[in-house]
Parts: C-alpha cells; sequence; structure tokens
C-alpha cells in the first residue's frame, strides 16, 4: 500500500500551464494601471514638443547664417556671418521641381585652403547639372572655418525652414579646437542613451523626462561659446594650451555623439534625408602636431626610452640601418606607447620598407595620440557608423574611398593638400561619389552623355578660375601649415 501524497508533492506535479497562467496574470495585474495610464495620457495630453538644447555647451548671441535679402526674393548669407563661410544665395521661395540641398560641415566643405569655387559642392551642383539639364539644382555651401559639429546644430535647425531636400553633413576634424570644460555633464553609457530614445516613445516617459529635463537645465552650467569660433592655436599660447587629458577627450567624443544623433534625429522627424561623410586625413605625409612623453613610467623606463630613441636616432633610413631602426623604436614604443611622433616613425620606416600593411595602424595610432588632434579620431568614426546605422542614413566613407585609389593604402598627400583637406582632385572624387549615392537612391536619374556633360562642365568652370584664385589658395595653404604647427604667433 502506497502512502498519499504530500501537499508538496502536489505543488511539484502542478501542471505548468497553471503556473505560465498565474505569473502571466500577475504581470497584467501589474502592468495594467501603467498600460491604462499611458493610453489616458495619449488621449488627452499632447506629446511634448521635442526640445534640442545642448547639454554640453550654449551660445552668447546667436544669430541666423542666412537672412533675407533687401527685395525678399532672396536668402544670403548674413553679413557677419561671413567672417567663417562664404557667400551664398537661394530663393526664398523655393521654385517649382527645384532640389534643393545643404552642405554641412568645417573648412573642408567650404573648400579650403580654396574656396568654394572648388569644393566638392560645387562640383556636385555641376554634376547634377549635367545629369538632369532640365531640373533646377540648388547645392548651398554651408561649410564654416574651424566649425565644430556643436556649431552645426543650430544650423541644421534654422535650414529646416528653408524646404530642403537633403543635407550632406561632412564633420569631425574640429571636435578640440575650442577650449571648452564639461564638468557639469555626467557620463552615461551607451546602451543607457540607445534605451533612453526608445523609451521616449512612451508619452509617461517623455512627460517624465522633460520634467525633470527642466528641473536640472537650471542648475546646470554648460561652457557658454561666442558667436563665432575662436580656437586655441589662435591664442598667443598655440600648441602649448593642448595636454593629454583623456577626461576630456572621452567628453568631446560624447558630444560629437550627441550632436550627430541630434542632428539625424532632426532630419528625421522632418522627413529630410540625410548623407554622412566619413571625413579623409593624412596619415603618412603628416606628423603629429604635438607628442608628449607618458608621465606615469618610472624614471628608470622614461630614461630607456630615451636611450632606445637616441641610439634609434644615430641610424640612418638606409638598408643597412632601417631594420635596426626599427627594432630600437619599437622597443621603445613597447615602454611608451603614447608619444605620438615615436609611433609615427615606425609607421614612417615599414613605410619606407614597402610594408605597407604594417605601417598602416601605426600612423593610425600616432594620429589617435596626437596631443593636438586636428585630425578624426577613430572612435568618432565608429560614431559616424553607428549614426549612420541607427538611424538608417546613407554613408559615404571618404577615408576608405582614398586609401582604395592610394598605392600604398595610405592616405598622404596624393589626395590631400595638407592633414585634412584634399585636392581640388579629391573635392571632384568626393562630389562623384555623392553623384553615385543619389542615383542610387533614385533622387537623380540621369540621362544619356550624363558624364561626358559633367567633365565638359567640369574642365570649363575650371578654366573659368584665374590665376590669382590658385595663387590665393597657396598663401592660404601656407598660412594653414604655421597655423597648424603654432607658428603663427611666432616672430
Amino acid at each position: 500500500m502506497t502512502d498519499s501524497p504530500t501537499p508538496q508533492g502536489s505543488l511539484r506535479r502542478r501542471p505548468r500551464w497553471r503556473t505560465l497562467a498565474f505569473h502571466l496574470t500577475a504581470l497584467v495585474v501589474v502592468l495594467f494601471p501603467l498600460m491604462l495610464a499611458e493610453m489616458l495620457l495619449r488621449l488627452w495630453v499632447a506629446a511634448p514638443e521635442t526640445r534640442w538644447d545642448d547639454p554640453y555647451v550654449t551660445f552668447s548671441n546667436p544669430s541666423p547664417l542666412f537672412v533675407a535679402d533687401a527685395t525678399g526674393a532672396q536668402f544670403e548669407t548674413a553679413p557677419n556671418r561671413l567672417v567663417a563661410f562664404r557667400r551664398q544665395s537661394f530663393a526664398a521661395r523655393k521654385p517649382p521641381d527645384t532640389f534643393r540641398v545643404f552642405c554641412l560641415g568645417g573648412s573642408t566643405v567650404q573648400g579650403r585652403p580654396y574656396s568654394v569655387e572648388t569644393a566638392f559642392a560645387t562640383w556636385l551642383q555641376l554634376g547634377l547639372e549635367a545629369a538632369r539639364p532640365e531640373r533646377r539644382w540648388e547645392v548651398i555651401n554651408c561649410g564654416g572655418i574651424s566649425y565644430a559639429s556643436y556649431r552645426l546644430v543650430p544650423i541644421v535647425r534654422e535650414l529646416l525652414s528653408y524646404e530642403p531636400d537633403l543635407f550632406i553633413l561632412y564633420t569631425g576634424h574640429n571636435e578640440f579646437l575650442e577650449d571648452r570644460t564639461y564638468a557639469h555633464v555626467k557620463e552615461v553609457p551607451r546602451i543607457l542613451v540607445r534605451l533612453h530614445r526608445v523609451m521616449l516613445g512612451l508619452r509617461s516617459y517623455a512627460l517624465a523626462d522633460r520634467w525633470l529635463a527642466n528641473r536640472n537645465r537650471r542648475r546646470a552650467a554648460p561652457t557658454v561659446m561666442g558667436p563665432e569660433v575662436q580656437t586655441k592655436l589662435d591664442l598667443a599660447a598655440g600648441l602649448d594650451a593642448y595636454r593629454r587629458d583623456p577626461t576630456w577627450h572621452r567628453s568631446i567624443i560624447a558630444h560629437f555623439s550627441h550632436n550627430l544623433n541630434i542632428m539625424a534625429q532632426m532630419a528625421q522627424d522632418a522627413g529630410i534625408p540625410m548623407i554622412l561623410v566619413n571625413p579623409v586625413v593624412n596619415l603618412k605625409d603628416c606628423p603629429p602636431f604635438k607628442s608628449e612623453f607618458r608621465t606615469d613610467l618610472s624614471a628608470g623606463d622614461a630614461q630607456q626610452v630615451r636611450d632606445l630613441w637616441n641610439r634609434a636616432r644615430a641610424l640612418d633610413w638606409t638598408a643597412a640601418d632601417i631594420h635596426a631602426k626599427i627594432e630600437l623604436l619599437e622597443q621603445a614604443a613597447a615602454l611608451d606607447s603614447r608619444h605620438a611622433w615615436l609611433l609615427f616613425l615606425i609607421g614612417t620606416g615599414y613605410e619606407r620598407m614597402g610594408q605597407w600593411a604594417e605601417a598602416k595602424p601605426w600612423f593610425v595610432r600616432a594620429k589617435d595620440e596626437d596631443i593636438c588632434p586636428l585630425r578624426i579620431l577613430e572612435p568618432m568614426r565608429g560614431i559616424i557608423h553607428d549614426i549612420a546605422t541607427q538611424w538608417k542614413l546613407h554613408l559615404i566613407d571618404v577615408q576608405t574611398m582614398i586609401e582604395a585609389r592610394t598605392e600604398d593604402g595610405i592616405s598622404g598627400d596624393e589626395w590631400l593638400l595638407d592633414h585634412v583637406h584634399p585636392t581640388i582632385a579629391g573635392h571632384q572624387l568626393i562630389a562623384e561619389a555623392l553623384l553615385q549615392t543619389m542615383k542610387e537612391m533614385e533622387w537623380v536619374r540621369p540621362s544619356d552623355g550624363w558624364e561626358a556633360r559633367r567633365d565638359g562642365l567640369w574642365q570649363k568652370h575650371l578654366h573659368s578660375l584665374n590665376e590669382a584664385y590658385y595663387a590665393q589658395g597657396i598663401a592660404r595653404l601656407k598660412r594653414l601649415k604655421d597655423w597648424s604647427r603654432g607658428r603663427i604667433h611666432q616672430k
């Protein structure tokens, strides 16, 4: 005779469907009040208006980039903004069958060291006219000298009122130019930032977020920036103003991510497509602007680094010495992997030997360890790719494009005039990539023979530029190189 089952045995043999039903019922009981509140809020409370306030910086005396002319028929670049921008104009009321493109960024977009006449926006304009001459195309150059992403956000906000059809955003080189502090900003993991954006779809969460934002805004003290750029290199201190500051770097990169997200969201909310551009930099022919030894090395290690470097300096780049020279430099770099000039020399050695695959990572590391970062950093490139993926934006990778057209696969003087500014041929290459993207997305459907017409228009435009235009560009290039090396104030 068997014993009767115990109560505990009965619980163990409870059907699984009953246990599942119990948990589901409990979940519904807990969530129902929240779901009901969300439904009522959606019915009776308007969604909070999206705010584009920058928690990092604010601007004193902000003014529009474009103002109406005397007739009111045209918008033109405001006179007080011609310090950083070149004169542009477009119709106040967009004519029918007009496709209006705004190109935003820094001096590269403007076409420096030359100007807008040979910038990629101009080549794009001519290419579009060749592709569909019966349609009206407007490509407006909004490239501001030394303009970083945080200065582009209010410009995008303004441009939304001018009936844009496409934004092209080329930015990333100028983020470290201006001095600002981030002490009031708390670092937030990127996964939480993404979760926050998803949760904003809930009316209750969005209202709570707005209330907290308004409360915190009164307590925050973001850096107040002037209406126009004043870079560290414009000041007498020049390169001396730059020091290794990992916290400042992380904050600037987070700010860059914030700005790109805001601009992408503004464009998406307005239904305006955006093309992001991954900028090109000069890796092999641009030494770091400033280097520093690590300060956390022991006295013995620091002396060993200097001894190894001095021994390497005594050797030439000849076939007889180059292997030993690189070996000594790599031993020094094993002790101090943060000295940008040291890393650059190792890349140079491998490049001279024709070992290009080995050289490139050293050049990239040298660029990212530069104490004065005037070239986009690799984490920022990752942000551009992430933003493009997250917001489903079109991405043109100019860095990869230039590398594919360079014999050794390392960007240098073949396509760049200095550390970041492409040659005129480089600007034409960017315009070709933009035209190809617009063609693939069916924003433009070229007619037969359009490429021959484009080449003809490009040649005609080049011949229209006089010698003074090129001479001024060469003079600007010299001043730009002196400025970037901190020699602008030297006598």
